[in-house]
């Protein structure tokens, strides 16, 4: 049953404008055959919102019932497709399960499916391990696990780092700014928190523990 709903939302996901018109087709066809055009008025809204929302979806179930793997991009290459006026780019990935099977995957930027949820797409750089989930009787349908991979974990603490520079610039152009002062405080210790136990940044840990100390 999970292989088979897998295999289902891989489709969906990976082919949201053939998935539409298949099922509009169905649903005109039901429709007819049953004298009743409620079928196409109910799956008209759904087929649009699986082109929206379907990674979405799958990215949720992997997430919740998937096993862990590991993958790695082996060739990237630019298409002649566009999203939000950036070149889609297909990606060729070997995936490894958990027995230690070796699948060959392929997806596409605007088809990836990441894990958490939000509204940016990062994809690994080729040649570099990311964390997965996937389903064991459909390996090719898989979830990145953003957070808990290299590129995440890099471009999360860059982020972090950021809002950190960010907060100190504020305060320093105004230094008697209470709020500047709070918003600088707070994303010290949220750095700190999130990312001060990391044996590569003990020098800036050490560095943003002194700016704390010095707040108060």
């Amino acid at each position: 049953m999970i292989t088979a709903l897998s295999a289902l939302l891989w489709f969906t996901s990976q082919h949201p404008l053939l998935t539409f018109f298949a099922a509009m087709v169905l649903a005109v066809l039901v429709s007819w055959w049953q004298r009743a055009p409620g079928y196409a008025i109910v799956v008209f809204p759904l087929a649009m919102l699986n082109i929206f929302l379907g990674s979405f979806l799958d990215a949720t179930f992997l997430n919740t019932v998937g096993e862990r793997g590991e993958a790695v991009i082996v060739n990237a290459e630019e298409t002649n497709s566009t999203l939000n006026e950036q070149y889609i780019w297909r990606y060729e990935a070997v995936l490894r399960t958990a027995e230690g099977r070796d699948v060959e995957v392929v997806f596409h930027t605007n088809t990836a499916t990441l894990w958490p949820l939000e509204n940016t797409i990062r994809i690994p750089a080729r040649d570099q391990p990311f964390v997965v989930k996937y389903t064991p009787g459909f390996p090719r349908n898989f979830v990145i696990l953003t957070n808990e991979s290299p590129h995440g974990i890099t471009q999360a603490r860059a982020r972090a780092r950021a809002r950190v520079e960010v907060a100190a610039r504020k305060l320093h152009f105004s230094p008697d700014n209470a709020g500047f002062r709070a918003d600088y405080r707070r994303e010290l210790e949220t750095w700190l928190r999130d990312h001060g136990n990391d044996p590569q940044q003990q020098s800036e840990a050490q560095r943003y523990r002194a700016e704390l100390d010095a707040l108060r």
